[in-house]
């Protein structure tokens, strides 16, 4: 008896602690070690996402996240082509939690899920989701291997025919649409990863996804970096670089971008967060624009058990000049 009264808790021990495992629980990046924090940044909570949601649906892989105001809804989409809607909790002004809702597959217009090539979403920005209209959500996604700009449901399914602006030409194909985001002026922006294919790698290529102007966007000099996310930033925009190259410390830079005619371009570092200054980062790809001047970035764990999909809120200054 006793030993079946231990195997039945032994059971429930491991039941209850497999469905604590599927929760986001909270963290933070700054360590009892990190040094060298910036004063322009105000935390507001981060979250550690489990590997699964409670339903089996996988949650690694994040690439880029789309806050839809009106339906105060979260949109979280992976390079395997997984879309999830989730809500945010807050405590205060504090991000202390989410509960998912649903995960789609991304679909084609026939209603079949897209191939692997097909399906490697990098990049994506909500669409009429801060017009006062409830329900009238569309999004837009950013892909690369087969490089393309698609419009989506919020339930996972394609419509109409993709687009391949001018803009993508010759991007590397691990390297295409990675960031996407809304200027004030110019409209939706879109980011190459890295260079193009032949031009110089110290730089990327920034485009207007409406007008097909291009500007040449500046990546900081640090080993293995890469433009992974915009969004916009007052009357700019902001970039989120990432730079990865072991065993050289990850390092995480926040950057305002101003946008002028005939490719001219102004770039300013707000922040940089490095691990080898005791930062805990992981490799943050994703960016979203809550309002005013906050922010969530996430980050991508490639399905990998040493990595971490980290979501981190945070708030910048109000912009100088707006």
């Amino acid at each position: 008896m006793f030993r079946l009264l231990f195997l039945s808790g032994l059971f429930m021990f491991l039941a209850l602690a497999g469905g604590c495992a599927r929760d986001a629980r909270q963290t933070q990046l700054m360590t009892e070690n990190t040094t060298n924090v910036p004063e322009n940044i105000t935390w507001c909570g981060t979250l550690r996402l489990p590997g699964k949601w409670q339903d089996d649906s996988p949650v690694g892989g994040l690439s880029d996240l789309a806050w839809d105001e009106d339906e105060s809804l979260l949109y979280m989409i992976s390079d395997r082509g997984w879309l999830h809607r989730v809500r945010l909790r807050f405590s205060g002004d504090e991000l202390v939690g989410l509960d998912p809702l649903k995960t789609y597959v991304l679909r084609d217009r026939q209603g079949r899920a897209l191939s692997e090539n097909a399906a490697d979403a990098e990049s994506m920005i909500v669409q009429r989701g801060n017009n006062g209209v409830r329900g009238d959500t569309m999004l837009l996604v950013g892909f690369e291997r087969d490089h393309r700009i698609q419009r989506f449901y919020p339930n996972g399914k394609s419509v109409g025919k993709p687009l391949k602006p001018e803009g993508l030409r010759d991007a590397d194909p691990r390297t295409g649409a990675e960031a996407m985001g809304r200027h004030p002026q110019e409209g939706i922006i879109i980011g190459l990863e890295n260079a193009p294919i032949g031009a110089d790698k110290s730089s990327t290529r920034l485009f207007s996804l409406g007008s097909g102007a291009e500007w040449t966007y500046p990546l900081l000099d640090e080993s293995g970096n890469a433009l992974t996310a915009l969004e916009t930033y007052g009357s700019d925009l902001l970039a989120l670089e990432r730079a990865f190259a072991p065993p050289a410390p990850l390092v995480i830079s926040l950057r305002r971008i101003r946008l002028g005619s005939d490719g001219q371009i102004e770039v300013d570092t707000l922040a940089q967060l490095s691990s080898g200054d005791g930062w805990r980062l992981d490799n943050f790809e994703g960016l979203t624009h809550l309002g005013a001047n906050r922010y969530l970035m996430v980050s991508d764990d490639n399905f990998r058990m040493v990595q971490e999909t980290l979501l981190s809120c945070f708030e910048l200054p109000v912009p100088e000049d707006n």
